[in-house]
């Protein structure tokens, strides 16, 4: 069985050189393809091991990341085999065997694993390429992170009958790291609550709008994906007139959901609040990220805080009367 590894990288730059030196010493690979998507500075063969099998590619002028055409896009490179999915923060431990006969379906059947446990190993992906192509690969049209591997999970158990296995936890190593930099910020501090909270508002915005695309859109083998051509420099780009594209209402109600949910979470301003307020103060996401202003790291700070601390004393309260309703029914009781 000949095994492709396919890492796509943007902006991660310091995670990719610390795997993939990691990932050189896995020896169950024929070809680690490292793609590289839009970086703002271009990654380098020179500072990526001196690995005959490693081939690094850059597909340009994306303007933002999008995880399921960049692994489409990786994987229509690979000739055939099996293909393991890692992030530029994964590598795979040498517990790993692709042969293992608990990674296929049923007991002659193709591989089909997904990670498992916590840190981002979930995202990680053992399969065979004629299998991941049957089901169509990734859904196109999610955006953002979160939810593109649970679509894939369900559209593979439809095809094939069999709930993809799990690749047991110690098998994969990831680097540990925030969510916002899964949702394409900068990373932060430990000091950058507000980063931080940014970063986890994004995350369940695009993960919600993500399920929403799953039951707007079905995606399947037979849906049009993007396509690539290579210029005269080596360079790919994608035809913008291959990009797959949702309907104007659903593309509307799309929109709004992510807007609510990111604002809601961010600020902790009820979403009806949020409707009422004049749009222009919470606008929908743009590709750079979303538009975080002076007025609302303003109120982040004080408003949000204020909410923050009336909950908590909610919480605390509620937690009173449930101690309190205990003693009175262990008093009742005796």
């Amino acid at each position: 069985m000949e095994l492709t590894i396919v890492t796509v990288c943007m902006n991660r730059r310091e995670h990719l050189v610390a795997t993939a030196p990691r990932v050189a010493a896995w020896p169950h690979h024929r070809q680690h393809l490292i793609v590289d998507w839009s970086s703002r500075v271009p990654l380098c063969r020179e500072e990526l091991p001196a690995d005959s099998r490693l081939l690094l590619l850059r597909v340009e002028a994306e303007e933002g990341w999008n995880l399921c055409r960049a692994y489409n896009f990786a994987a229509s490179q690979v000739d055939g085999g099996c293909l393991l999915k890692l992030d530029a923060d994964a590598w795979p431990a040498a517990e790993l065997n692709p042969h293992h006969p608990g990674l296929r379906l049923g007991e002659t059947g193709p591989i089909c694993a997904f990670g498992s446990g916590p840190l981002g190993r979930k995202g990680q992906i053992l399969i065979d390429l004629e299998l991941f192509s049957a089901v169509g690969g990734f859904h196109e049209l999610m955006q953002g992170y979160g939810f593109d591997d649970k679509d894939l999970q369900a559209r593979l158990h439809g095809h094939t009958g069999f709930a993809p296995r799990a690749i047991p936890e110690p098998w994969l190593q990831v680097i540990s790291h925030g969510d916002e930099e899964r949702a394409g910020q900068q990373r932060a501090t430990a000091y950058e609550a507000l980063a931080i909270n940014q970063g986890q508002s994004a995350m369940r915005a695009s993960l919600l709008a993500n399920r929403l695309v799953a039951a707007h859109c079905p995606w399947g083998p037979r849906s049009a994906r993007s396509r690539y051509a290579r210029d005269a420099q080596g360079l790919w780009r994608l035809d913008p007139a291959s990009r797959p594209q949702v309907a104007a209402a659903v593309a509307a109600e799309l929109d709004q959901a992510r807007r609510l949910s990111f604002w809601g979470s961010f600020l902790l301003i009820p979403e009806r609040a949020i409707e009422e307020l004049p749009y222009s103060l919470f606008p929908p996401s743009r590709a750079a990220g979303w538009p975080v202003r002076w007025w609302h790291r303003l109120w982040w700070h004080s408003g949000r805080r204020l909410v923050w601390w009336g909950v908590r004393t909610l919480m605390a309260g509620r937690s009173l009367l449930i101690a309190v309703a205990d003693l009175a029914g262990k008093g009742r009781q005796r």
